[in-house]
């Protein structure tokens, strides 16, 4: 079996929602709330009867974090040294002011998103022994 990683795949793992698990029963990837919870055991808790039955969260990239990608790859030093200190939304508002101020980081961020994703979902792939194909 594989896992096909394609458009609706890749939008799954996004804007860092942890809202999907891999099923390694038949290689879907199922959005939590579709998950029958019926036969859980009462004192067992939704996380450890999921990877009982032979689920795992599957994995989730926020923006933040390819933005950061992005900084780490084509930022100065002085740039990714302010940036290193600020977190969250108000790292998000940042970087776009920063995007916009510095030349050096127009060009690239669309297709250093896809390759960083695509990276990404192909290590996390690996760490769980998941066979897998881009389409």
């Amino acid at each position: 079996m594989e896992l096909l990683i394609n458009s609706d795949l890749l939008n799954k793992c996004g804007s860092g929602a942890s809202e999907y698990w891999f099923s390694y029963k038949d290689y879907s990837v199922r959005n939590i709330r579709d998950l029958d919870t019926g036969r859980k055991p009462e004192d067992m808790g939704q996380t450890t009867y999921f990877v009982s039955i032979g689920l795992i969260p599957f994995i989730s990239i926020s923006n933040e974090e390819i933005m950061r990608g992005f900084i780490n790859e084509k930022g100065s030093n002085k740039l990714k040294s302010i940036l290193d200190k600020i977190h969250g939304e108000e790292f998000i508002d940042t970087f776009w002011k920063y995007f916009n101020a510095y030349p050096e980081l127009k060009d690239g961020i669309d297709e250093f998103s896809s390759k960083y994703i695509h990276q990404r979902i192909a290590s996390w792939c690996d760490e769980n022994n998941i066979n897998y194909r881009f389409e």
